[in-house]
C-alpha cells in the first residue's frame, strides 16, 4: 500500500496535470461507517478575453476521501451535479444535439491520463475514456456504446496491496466481480435545465474511496462563457450543487474559475517613406503596417496545442507554412489528457479537452466535443478603396525593425515560441472551420510586396470595402505577442483617350469624403455576418467568436491627390464690372515633368449686389459650374483649352478661361477658390469695367497648400502661400 500512496504524491507534481488524483478504486477493508468528505477546487483560473463569447473557463475538480466500504456487486450510488456560473452568464459550450446536450464533460478519476497505479486492470487513470451521453444518463436509452451506464462495485487483484474496489459495468459481471469491464467514466453535460447559466451531469456514480490516502476525483471541463455584454467584468465563479447531497457533499461551494483580462490592442502605422501621388503609378508598394498586440500573454491561441506528437505521429506541416498539429477525428493531437488545460500543454489553445467519441452534426457540419473551429483569427476591414487602386495584404506576419519590415523566419507550430500567423480568408470565410486534419494550405501570395513578403490582392465590393483574415499558428504563452502584417497598394494611369490624351489617374474621393480607414478586431464578429447572432447565444457556432468592444484602426494610406487649389481673392460681376479668370496647366515643360490632364471647378463665396447697389447678405457656397446651362460631365468650369473646342479638361500646356458673369449669379462679388485635378496649376484674373473703357486691374491667384492631401482626407487647415512654381 505504501507504493500505491506514493504514486499520488508523484502524480500531484507531474507538469501536464493541473490537479492529480488516483484511480477510481478503494481498498475493501475500511470502516462501513466512514463519512465521505468532498471539496471542489479550481484546476486553474485563466484570463478571459473581454471580447470573447466562448471563453474557456478553468476546470473544476471535486476531490473526495473516506466514505463507507461498499460490497462487491452492489450498485454504486449516483447523484446529479449542477454547476452554475456567477455572475449569471449563459454557458456557451457548443451543443452537439438540439436538446442542450453539450461538449461540457465530467471525467472520473482522470481517465485516460495513462498513469501507472497499483491496479492491475484498466481502471482509474489507466482506463480508456468511455462516454455516457446525457440521453443515457437520463434513462432515455438504456445503453451507450453497447452497455448500460449503471455502475456496480467490482474488484481488481492489484499489483501491490490489493484487492481494490473499482467501478465496473454490471453487464456480464458476476461474483467474484473481477475482470469486469470498466464503467463509463466520461459524462456529458446538459446545458440550460436549471437556467441558461447551468450545466448538469445526471446520475454520476460516486464510489467512495474508503481508505485513508486514496482520493476519488471528478473533473468538469469544457465550460465556455461569454464576457461581452456587461454581466461578466471581473471574476467568474462556479457554484456547485448536488442531489442527493449526501452522495457527493459539495453543495454550495463557490470557486474562481476565470478572471477577465485586458483587451487586445490594434493599430495601423503608415509608411512615412511612401510619399504616394495619385498621378504617379505604383507597383505593390507598402503603404502601412497593421499591428495586433495581445492584452495578456495567452490571448492569441492556436487551434490545438502546437506541434507535439500523438501516437508517435508528429504535427502536420505542408509547403512553406506549418500549422499546429491537429490530428484527426480519432487522433486529437495529445489534447485529450485530463488536467492539461491550464498550467499544462494547452494553455495557449482555443480548444479544450478534445473528445472524439462525442460529436454531433449541426447544419450538416460535424463537430467534435472540445475542438475549436480554428485558432485565434484577426481581421482587418478596409474601407473607401478607390476604383483603379489594387490593395494587397501580406500572407504571413512579419518582423519589424526600427527601419524596415522583413519576412519573419519560418516557424513550424510548436518548434519556436515566436508568434506567427497566416492569411486564411479574404472578403469571406472568417467563420469557416479548419479541416480535420488541417491541410496546411493558407492563401497563396499572388505577388511579392516591396518588403519581400508574399502579398495577396483583395477584391473590394461595390462599396469599396475589402476584408483580410489571418489565423494564429504559433504563439508564446509567456510573453505579450505582437503580430504585424503589411498593406500594399498599386495603381496605374488608364489608357489615353481622345478627351484625355494622358490617361485618367485613379479615381479620387471628393473633398470631405470619409478617409480610407481600416477597422481591426478579432474574428469572427457579427458585423459582416461572421455568425448569425451578435450575443452570447447558448450552444451556438462557431467557436471561438467575438464582439467588437472598442473601435481600433486608422487610415491605411495617404495619397496626394495631384490637385492644385487656387484662391482668387477678389472677383466681381456686379454694377458694371466683370472678371476674367484663367488657369494654366504648366505640367508640360522642358524639365521632364509628367504631363497631367484634369478638370477644374470654381467655388464662389460672397454676396450679390443689385443694380441699385443693394447688398444681399452672404449666401451659401455657389459652385460656379452648376450655374452653367447644360454643364459638361466632370464639373469643369472651362469650355476647354483656350475655350475652343469644348472639353471637360485642361491638358498640359493649355490655358482655360472663363468670365465670372457667365459662371456666377448676376451681381456676384466675393472670392473664388478653384480646385484643379492636376498639379502645377497657376491662375490669373483681370477685373475691368464692361467694355474695358475706364478700369483694368489684374493679379495672380494665390496657391492654397493643404496641410493634409491624403486620398479622401478632409482638409484640416490651409496656409496661403505662393509656392510650387516650377
Amino acid at each position: 500500500m505504501a507504493d500505491f500512496r506514493r504514486w499520488f504524491t508523484v502524480l500531484a507534481v507531474i507538469a501536464v496535470m493541473a490537479f492529480a488524483a488516483n484511480a477510481q478504486i478503494g481498498v475493501a477493508n475500511g470502516s462501513a461507517n466512514s463519512l465521505l468528505a468532498c471539496n471542489a477546487t479550481a484546476a486553474g483560473t485563466p484570463e478571459l478575453r473581454p471580447e470573447g463569447y466562448t471563453e474557456l473557463a478553468g476546470d473544476i475538480v471535486i476531490s473526495c476521501t473516506g466514505g463507507p466500504v461498499l460490497q462487491p456487486g452492489a450498485s454504486i450510488p449516483t447523484t446529479n451535479i449542477v454547476v452554475y456560473m456567477a455572475p449569471a452568464v449563459p454557458i456557451t459550450s457548443r451543443f452537439l444535439s438540439g436538446n442542450g446536450a453539450s461538449e461540457a464533460l465530467l471525467i472520473i478519476d482522470e481517465a485516460g491520463a495513462n498513469i501507472t497505479t497499483g491496479v492491475a486492470g484498466a481502471y482509474g487513470p489507466k482506463a480508456t475514456q468511455v462516454l455516457c451521453s446525457t440521453s443515457a444518463q437520463q434513462g432515455n436509452t438504456n445503453t451507450i456504446n453497447g452497455s448500460s451506464c449503471n455502475a456496480i462495485v467490482g474488484t481488481d487483484p492489484g499489483t501491490s496491496g490489493g484487492p481494490y474496489e473499482v467501478a465496473v459495468q454490471p453487464s456480464g459481471c458476476s461474483s467474484p466481480y473481477t475482470g469486469c469491464t470498466n464503467a463509463q467514466n466520461v459524462y456529458q453535460g446538459k446545458v440550460g435545465d436549471f437556467g441558461a447559466n447551468s450545466v448538469t451531469f445526471y446520475n454520476v456514480p460516486v464510489l467512495p474511496p474508503a481508505t485513508s490516502g486514496v482520493t476519488r476525483t471528478f473533473r468538469i471541463t469544457n465550460i465556455r462563457v461569454p464576457v461581452p455584454g456587461g454581466n461578466l467584468s471581473g471574476t467568474l465563479q462556479a457554484i456547485i450543487s448536488t442531489s442527493p447531497n449526501q452522495v457527493l457533499p459539495v453543495a454550495g461551494t463557490a470557486i474562481n474559475i476565470g478572471v477577465v483580462g485586458p483587451s487586445m490592442n490594434a493599430s495601423v502605422k503608415q509608411n512615412p517613406a511612401a510619399g504616394f501621388q495619385q498621378c504617379y503609378p505604383q507597383s505593390v508598394s507598402r503603404t502601412a503596417n497593421i499591428y495586433f498586440t495581445e492584452g495578456f500573454a495567452t490571448s492569441f491561441k492556436t487551434r490545438v496545442v502546437p506541434g507535439g506528437i500523438y501516437n508517435g505521429v508528429p504535427g502536420n506541416s505542408t509547403g512553406n507554412v506549418a500549422w499546429a498539429a491537429e490530428g484527426t477525428n480519432t487522433s486529437p493531437a495529445i489534447q485529450n489528457i485530463p488536467g492539461g488545460l491550464y498550467g499544462g500543454f494547452a494553455a495557449n489553445s482555443e480548444s479544450g479537452f478534445v473528445f472524439p467519441p462525442l460529436n454531433g452534426s449541426i447544419s450538416s457540419t460535424n463537430y467534435t466535443a472540445g475542438l475549436a473551429d480554428y485558432g485565434t483569427r484577426l481581421k482587418a476591414i478596409f474601407t473607401n478603396i478607390p476604383a483603379g487602386l489594387t490593395m494587397y495584404v501580406s500572407t504571413t506576419s512579419a518582423t519589424v525593425s526600427s527601419s524596415a519590415v522583413v519576412q519573419a523566419a519560418f516557424i513550424a507550430g510548436g518548434t519556436s515560441v515566436a508568434s506567427y500567423a497566416v492569411l486564411v480568408g479574404a472578403n469571406s470565410g472568417e467563420a469557416t472551420p479548419d479541416a480535420i486534419p488541417f491541410s496546411g494550405t493558407a492563401i497563396a501570395p499572388t505577388v511579392t510586396g516591396s518588403d519581400g513578403l508574399g502579398a495577396y490582392a483583395l477584391i473590394p465590393n461595390s462599396s469599396g470595402v475589402a476584408t483580410a483574415i489571418w489565423e494564429v499558428t504559433n504563439s508564446n504563452p509567456s510573453a505579450i505577442d505582437t503580430l504585424v502584417f503589411s498593406v500594399y497598394i498599386s495603381y496605374a494611369a488608364t489608357s489615353p483617350t481622345a478627351a484625355n490624351p494622358y490617361g485618367t489617374p485613379i479615381t479620387v474621393l471628393p473633398l470631405g469624403a470619409p478617409v480610407n480607414n481600416v477597422a481591426l478586431s478579432f474574428a469572427p464578429e457579427p458585423s459582416q455576418l461572421g455568425f448569425s447572432t451578435a450575443n452570447a447565444t447558448q450552444g451556438d457556432t462557431p467557436t471561438p467568436r467575438f464582439a467588437v468592444i472598442k473601435t481600433q484602426g486608422g487610415q491605411w494610406t495617404s495619397i496626394g491627390l495631384c490637385q492644385t487649389t487656387l484662391l482668387y481673392p477678389f472677383v466681381t460681376a456686379a454694377i458694371g464690372f466683370d472678371t476674367g479668370l484663367a488657369i494654366a496647366n504648366t505640367s508640360q515643360d522642358p524639365f521632364g515633368t509628367v504631363g497631367q490632364t484634369g478638370s477644374c471647378k470654381l467655388y464662389g463665396y460672397g454676396v450679390t449686389i443689385s443694380a441699385t447697389q443693394a447688398v444681399t447678405p452672404a449666401q451659401p457656397v455657389v459652385s460656379g459650374c452648376d450655374q452653367i446651362a447644360n454643364p459638361l460631365p466632370g464639373t469643369n468650369c472651362f469650355g476647354g483649352p483656350q475655350g475652343n473646342p469644348p472639353s471637360n479638361y485642361i491638358g498640359p500646356g493649355m490655358v482655360g478661361t472663363a468670365m465670372a458673369s457667365a459662371i456666377f449669379p448676376t451681381g456676384f462679388q466675393g472670392y473664388v477658390i478653384a480646385v484643379c485635378n492636376f498639379q502645377y496649376a497657376h491662375g490669373y484674373a483681370a477685373v475691368s469695367d464692361l467694355g474695358i473703357r475706364n478700369l483694368w486691374s489684374s493679379y495672380l491667384a494665390l496657391e492654397l497648400a493643404p496641410y493634409s492631401q491624403g486620398l479622401g482626407s478632409p482638409r484640416t487647415g490651409v496656409q496661403s502661400i505662393e509656392q510650387l512654381v516650377h
